[in-house]
């Protein structure tokens, strides 16, 4: 039997109630769930959403706000300002640093150091802060290529992680939580080329990618929303985590971020340092051809850090390596052959963790030496590279320059 219009209607209602009553019930309870801080993008894959705030809860409760550019920085005009020295920092999760306060990155007090120190004769610095979670190499190059020649930088920087880097680079061994959308770049007789078919998938057709941002945009102002995206990203998250294992079982190792303290074996491994290598060549001509300076700076893993010296060793006997710098050297030398400069930051952030018995990962007892960067990992790295810019400014301009006098904190 057909219902009647009563029944339609009681039903029509209820349907409507029933996530009214969540809507209600998670705001009386004061659950409060963490922003959409990204959307898909077809160019990238993936980017931050412009004007984005809330709290977030990566390793540490942190309000995060994304500018209106969509970028983890404060306001930066395209135009440069007169006197300024201006550096655009590439990267990934490690810069992007939703795990600390805006001011504490890296980014954020390298800009104070080195304006403060007068390196650069002293013109203002402003230190632009473009790392995106979950980044490779190949979508930094595709970032550099559409947005930050917009800023008119004087040097570039890209950091580079190489226990997430290299293996980002390639489609077989990326541990993002979104590989299938992440741009590659790929050998084809003998020359790097973009593979976008990325660009085909569903989710990244203009029509579904301007309901997602509708979609996400009502989420901020519904609770209830939010939880359904909280949701769909822990399971994204708990999907890359049992793939990435996989992968790591497959090449004979507990976690693909290990493979990168030996030569590699395996033939992804060695596509992977490949396409690296070619990405980082591309980066270095496209920053000549607009006449800014390129340089590479290294992070240090987090097993470099590790202040006990006798939990290192027993990870080197694990692996069976001499030490973990394996991919440090490689890149140095490297970057000697190609005429890039490369910084490794593991000697000075390692001395650091030992000599003064701290962490410079994690943030409770319950992560320390796990996850990211903490206050101090940030602000040694800041001091490290500030350093290094410096002595290779006093190095070109001599007469020009002051040595920088970094306030030590320690």
């Amino acid at each position: 039997m057909a219902p009647t219009r009563r029944e339609l209607i009681f039903a029509a209602v209820v349907m409507l109630a029933i996530p009214l009553l969540g809507e209600v019930g998670l705001r009386v309870f004061g659950v409060t769930l963490e922003p959409q801080i990204y959307q898909p993008d077809r160019e990238r894959g993936w980017v931050m959403r412009p004007g984005a705030s809330g709290i977030v809860a990566v390793e540490t409760r942190q309000f995060v706000r994304i500018n209106t550019h969509g970028f983890r920085d404060r306001e930066r005009s395209y135009e440069k300002p007169a006197d300024t020295v201006r550096i655009a920092v590439l990267g990934n999760s490690w810069t992007e640093a939703l795990q600390v306060p805006l001011e504490k990155t890296y980014c954020a007090v390298l800009e104070r150091l080195l304006t403060q120190g007068m390196c650069f004769a002293r013109k203002n610095v402003e230190v632009l802060n473009f790392g995106v979670a979950g980044y490779s190499t190949g979508q930094e190059l595709l970032e550099l290529q559409q947005e930050v020649w917009k800023y008119r930088p004087d040097i570039v920087l890209v950091t580079f992680y190489p226990a997430r880097d290299i293996a980002n680079n390639i489609r077989e061994l990326n541990n993002a939580a979104n590989p299938e959308r992440s741009p590659y770049f790929v050998f084809r007789c003998g020359e790097l080329v973009l593979d976008d078919s990325f660009r085909a998938l569903p989710a990244l057709q203009p029509r579904e990618i301007a309901t997602q941002i509708l979609g996400y945009r009502l989420a901020d102002h519904l609770r209830l929303l939010q939880a359904v995206n909280a949701l769909q990203r822990f399971g994204k998250i708990r999907f890359a985590m049992a793939a990435a294992k996989q992968r790591a079982e497959k090449s004979g190792v507990e976690s693909l971020e290990y493979a990168i303290y030996a030569p590699p074996n395996e033939p992804e491994m060695q596509m992977a340092w490949r396409v690296t290598e070619g990405l980082l060549l591309a980066m270095r001509d496209e920053v000549k051809a607009h006449g800014a300076e390129f340089r590479i700076v290294v992070l240090a893993t987090r097993p470099q850090v590790i202040p006990g010296p006798e939990t290192k060793a027993e990870l080197i006997r694990k692996l069976g390596v001499d030490d973990l710098n394996y991919a440090d050297r490689r890149i140095r030398e490297f970057g000697a052959h190609e005429g890039i400069a490369v910084t490794a930051l593991a000697p000075a952030l390692s001395d650091y963790a030992q000599s003064h018995h701290v962490y410079l990962n994690g943030f409770n007892s319950a992560n320390l030496g796990a996850g990211h960067w903490n206050e101090t990992g940030h602000r040694v790295a800041a001091e490290t590279i500030a350093t290094e810019l410096c002595r290779a400014v006093e190095g070109t301009a001599a007469s020009q320059v002051q040595r920088i006098r970094v306030p030590s904190g320690r």
